[in-house]
């Protein structure tokens, strides 16, 4: 394939960013890939809107214009974006990210998005799941879908046996939280739900790294099994620091389209406690290497947009009214479940391992 440009943008995530480093041909701009990934901020994590910007707003389509500079036989990388002038790949989360996840702009610009990616301008269309996949063929039809591929983002092995959790004979069972979004990642029901199975089980730890709202820090402080941490770490660090050293992660998300953290979990051979949301399921095995759980809210109908997805700008605000009492019933079940017996604990912490290696631990391309 010619020579790749990726398309520079303000807001980086680290899968992106991995996309270029670890791109197995010629990249035009590698500069890209020195930058780092970027995060929801404190401030924007606890205001009581929800996704809202002008994109999302507009019923437009997401073109890029072609850069000047580069020569007629590069192709054009862009995530979430149509390029109006030459050849270009497309990489997907989800396909409402070509209209900036304005379902409306979505279907009333359905045909124009299937000719553009039908064209033969469009040299590939890269999904990020077999949910992603899905939901382009239930929307754009089978010849859009049969142009697809599922691309895993890049995830480094940094595990390579299952083996090494034989000897860990740790009483305590040490569970984590990662998310700079606690509200529409289930964090209020994940607090209800630890501070209820700490009282049954004080051999549990949970470390917490979230932008926590100020209505729970009482909560929080009471609970000795507890420790927040601002999320401010590089991905580096919480590999380091948490990710190495701890047994479950605990992803309760309501918004999800993949979960990066979930699948840096399992290449660390985490056991799993998460939400069945659109392409969780495809790394979080029910009794296999976790706990898959339904969630009380979520913007998904399995591959298609629930009534919460028309409803972005005011999640937060529906996700604070909705009553999540059961669904922290299962969550505080679910962790005394996977705490209470260790041989169960570490056929999960293996099963996680292995699905990542056979499945996962593949080349960004």
């Amino acid at each position: 394939m010619d020579a790749i440009y990726f398309y520079p943008h303000g807001y980086f995530r680290d899968r992106q960013l991995d996309t270029v480093r670890h791109w197995p041909g010629e990249v035009a701009n590698p500069d890209v890939g020195k930058q780092s990934g970027k995060q929801v901020t404190s401030k924007k994590s606890v205001a009581s809107a929800g996704i809202k910007s002008w994109v999302t707003r507009i019923p437009l389509i997401n073109f890029k214009t072609r850069p000047r500079e580069i020569d007629s036989h590069v192709v054009v990388y862009v995530w979430g974006a149509l390029v109006l002038t030459g050849k270009f790949i497309v990489d997907l989360d989800n396909p409402y990210s070509l209209t900036g996840y304005n379902i409306r702009a979505f279907n009333l610009y359905k045909y124009i998005l299937k000719i553009v990616l039908l064209s033969g301008r469009c040299l590939q269309i890269r999904c990020m799941s077999h949910a992603c996949l899905e939901n382009l063929r239930l929307t754009l039809g089978e010849k859009v879908a049969a142009k697809a591929v599922v691309t895993y983002p890049y995830m480094p092995v940094v595990r390579k046996s299952e083996d090494i959790f034989a000897s860990d004979e740790r009483k305590i069972i040490k569970f984590l939280y990662i998310s700079t979004q606690f509200d529409i990642k289930g964090g209020r029901a994940l607090v209800n739900a630890f501070l209820n199975a700490y009282k049954d089980n004080p051999n549990i730890t949970l470390e917490m790294i979230t932008h926590l709202p100020e209505q729970y820090r009482a909560a929080v402080a009471s609970c000795p099994g507890i420790s927040l941490h601002p999320a401010e770490f590089s991905r580096q660090e919480i590999a380091e620091r948490f990710m190495s050293h701890c047994d479950v992660l605990i992803h309760p998300t309501y918004v999800d389209s993949f979960g990066m953290v979930v699948l840096e979990a399992m290449s660390y051979g985490m056991a799993l406690i998460a939400t069945d949301v659109y392409a969780i399921s495809e790394m979080v095995r029910d009794e296999k290497n976790g706990i898959l759980l339904e969630p009380p809210v979520s913007i998904w109908n399995k591959y298609l947009p629930s009534y919460y997805y028309y409803k972005l700008g005011k999640i937060k605000s529906l996700i604070e009214k909705a009553d999540d009492t059961l669904f922290s019933h299962s969550l505080e079940k679910a962790i005394l479940y996977v705490a209470e017996d260790k041989e169960r604990l570490l056929r999960y912490r293996r099963n996680s391992l292995r699905i990542f290696l056979k499945e996962f631990s593949r080349h960004a391309a």
